[in-house]
């Protein structure tokens, strides 16, 4: 699709000169560029709707020595989470 847009000169000489580096059409570029800015636009604006989640962790040692029977069995008994 053909449009017309009015962009910076030096946002221009940049896009040209990014474009020979790339060996994109002004166009090519362009479009590439604006699909990115989109999706990463996107991107945050669902995460702003999201509740940020928290991950806490730690080392988890044993609670009981698995070495003691009694303890073990002690342990197995008890209805504490």
């Amino acid at each position: 699709m053909r449009i017309t847009i009015d962009i910076d000169t030096p946002l221009l000489e940049e896009l040209r000169a990014l474009g020979h580096q790339e060996g994109k059409s002004l166009g090519r570029l362009v479009s590439d560029l604006l699909a990115t800015a989109l999706a990463t636009r996107r991107s945050r604006d669902n995460r702003r709707g999201a509740e940020a989640l928290e991950w806490t962790a730690r080392p988890m040692g044993a609670r009981v020595d698995l070495a003691n029977r009694d303890a073990l069995f002690d342990a197995m008994e008890d209805d504490r989470p």
